[in-house]
């Protein structure tokens, strides 16, 4: 069922926790309000169920307007982060609590069918301390989903569980979801989490939602730093607008001689003109890496030393080189940014590629982005990001 706000807002003495929102959260989606500590996604989640008032707005699921409405008589149920089972009943009867209090006598088929939903049909009769974290949150979801809610509302349900088991987790909520089909709205501080199971995610900052949309459409053209931060990791390079060219900008790295490219829809800044300043991005795995000895040689194709004609390029000395197994992560010094990261995928190492190392950065100019250069550019890097 689509849950609509209109002007919902939530204020504590002289604190405003949730500043007036509009939000349309279509029927059947998996939604992510993704956000640090305190920006006010809890509360705008506790007052779709009915835990908090609004101070102000309305909320409607469909068109019944449930402002007022109890937590009890609302057609959702939440399933929070501590599970909240019952220690003194096994799984079955933990996942019959709902129908036996609301007077169903014949629960045994709901509750199997249930439990084969989430997984867990042989442990139905082992008691919550003899589970996993992992057994124990589905559990917990068995539970809330054997009500038939229209809306699951899902309260950071995965934060007590380790990385392996939640990436897991993560997977098996998304099934879930695409099997019963109601709406999810998923409460979470971990980007991955939302990016992996979310159709739309809302980022929040500080009770208000700052951009919107699919997790790659955020992941690719963040409009603040913020989210360029948030989401992932951006490289962040002041420049000055010196030329519009049709659909294209180009730009010149302060610091710098090197002129840069990108698609004039890719630019977050209103009116972009000559002269003006913006932050130019670029995500670390678009990046490639060539060793300064290569770069000034030509081959059949007319690249530069494997450097493709049109290409933004940088150069740099490595100052830090990781290896993680999967990837290659290095920090370049550069004239334009003094830590530019970049990562590369572990197929064919050039043992050249070390710290000291003099290199040239390339990357497409369709994987830049430029944001406002009056934002800061830290933004969603630091404390308030955990």
């Amino acid at each position: 069922m689509t849950i609509t706000l209109s002007g919902v807002s939530k204020v504590f003495g002289d604190f405003t926790a949730v500043h007036p929102l509009d939000l349309t959260i279509p029927e059947g989606s998996f939604f992510a309000l993704l956000g640090a500590s305190g920006c006010g996604k809890t509360t705008t989640l506790r007052m779709v169920a009915g835990l908090e008032e609004p101070t102000g707005g309305s909320i409607l699921l469909g068109d019944e307007d449930i402002t007022a409405l109890p937590p009890h008589r609302r057609p959702v149920n939440t399933v929070f982060q501590n599970y909240a089972l019952f220690p003194h009943l096994d799984v079955q009867e933990n996942v019959a609590f709902g129908l036996r209090r609301r007077g169903v006598s014949s629960v045994r088929k709901q509750v199997e069918e249930m439990l084969e939903l989430v997984e867990l049909g042989p442990l139905a009769r082992r008691k919550p301390r003899q589970l996993s974290g992992g057994q124990q949150q589905r559990v917990a979801l068995a539970r809330a989903l054997i009500n038939r809610p229209q809306v699951l509302l899902l309260d950071e349900p995965l934060g007590a569980l380790d990385l392996k088991l939640r990436r897991q987790m993560q997977l098996e909520l998304k099934r879930i979801q695409t099997e019963v089909g109601i709406t999810f709205v998923h409460v979470t501080h971990d980007q991955e989490e939302s990016m992996t199971m979310a159709d739309t995610v809302a980022v929040m900052v500080a009770g208000r939602v700052v951009q919107l949309g699919a997790p790659a459409e955020l992941y690719e053209n963040p409009r603040s730093t913020f989210v360029a931060n948030f989401l992932g990791t951006s490289n962040l390079i002041e420049a000055e607008i010196t030329a519009v060219e049709g659909d294209e900008l180009r730009l010149t790295a302060l610091g710098t001689d090197r002129v840069l490219r990108l698609p004039a829809q890719r630019c977050a800044v209103e009116d972009p003109r000559p002269g003006g300043k913006v932050l130019v991005g670029v995500r670390p795995e678009k990046i490639s890496l060539v060793h300064a000895d290569d770069a000034g040689t030509s081959d059949a194709s007319g690249t530069a030393g494997g450097v493709p004609d049109g290409d933004n390029r940088l150069t740099g000395r490595i100052s830090d080189a990781s290896y993680l197994g999967v990837s290659l992560q290095y920090v370049i010094d550069t004239p334009a940014c003094p830590e530019f990261s970049v990562y590369e995928q572990n197929i064919e190492r050039d043992a050249r590629l070390t710290p000291g190392a003099e290199v040239v950065l390339h990357w497409r100019p369709a994987h830049t982005f430029a944001l406002d250069a009056a934002q800061d550019a830290d933004a969603g890097t630091g404390e308030e990001a955990l």
